[in-house]
């Protein structure tokens, strides 16, 4: 029995019906173009693939993508979506992901989808199967908020309105343990259809952490953005697009 799986498909599960409609003012072509950039002739791999925000669009740039996630019900979004878009999804844990003898042009996972592993171990491990994962010369793509000092990371709990209007009330309720770096979010909406409760829990990675545990993987970082447009990185950026790319053998 995986708790991991269980754990984060019974939380993604409540995201599923409405994860599109929270992110719909997030442009996924800008993300695809940057993929498709890299896979070439592919294929690709997406880890936490979700509805396929992001699969669809690169699917679309002629890329074959695989995707994987440990929420069934995101699957069937992604499928009742996908049209005859050349992705294949399947439930599973990426932290121990086995693609057999396949190999990748490029493996990602976008939107900090990778501190939803809630272990160093689990980061670590995750990273190590990718790098196995990839062809020669491919690349490992992250794209992950960046934890600043200021804010959250101050105080152990905050309470934000993050919409507000006269039918809804969409609220973001956080704890912080710096000590695991662990956050656990609780999204409340309040809407005429009543409450619903859209949790998640991550631990979140700095960047010299990450660049470690991709070191010790066999990955070597090649390239660093501030987005997905290739804007450079400075200290005032929030989120980061980090490129690896494999080395040595298998």
């Amino acid at each position: 029995m995986n708790e991991y799986l269980d754990q984060q498909a019974r939380l993604w599960n409540q995201w599923a019906p409405h994860y599109d409609a929270e992110h719909h003012d997030r442009d996924p072509a800008p993300a695809a173009d940057f993929l498709a950039s890299l896979a070439g002739a592919g294929p690709a791999l997406e880890l936490a693939v979700g509805t396929g925000r992001i699969a669809l669009p690169l699917a679309r740039h002629g890329v074959t993508v695989t995707g994987i996630d440990a929420s069934p019900d995101m699957i069937k979004e992604l499928e009742a979506n996908r049209g005859d878009a050349p992705i294949e999804a399947y439930t599973g844990d990426m932290a121990e992901l086995d693609t057999g003898d396949q190999q990748f042009a490029l493996i990602y996972v976008a939107f900090s989808s990778f501190f939803f592993l809630m272990t160093q171990q689990r980061q670590a491990q995750c990273l190590a199967r990718a790098a196995k994962a990839l062809a020669p010369g491919g690349h490992f793509v992250i794209e992950a908020t960046i934890p600043r000092a200021p804010g959250l990371l101050a105080g152990r709990q905050q309470l934000a309105i993050r919409d507000l209007t006269d039918t809804h009330l969409s609220l973001s309720a956080t704890t912080h343990d710096p000590v695991t770096q662990v956050f656990t979010f609780q999204e409340l909406r309040f809407d005429a259809q009543g409450m619903r409760l859209l949790p998640v829990v991550m631990r979140y990675v700095h960047l010299s952490e990450l660049d470690l545990l991709a070191t010790a993987a066999g990955l070597t970082l090649t390239d660093r953005y501030a987005d997905w447009h290739r804007q450079p990185i400075t200290a005032s950026a929030t989120q980061h697009i980090s490129v690896y790319t494999r080395t040595g053998a298998r």
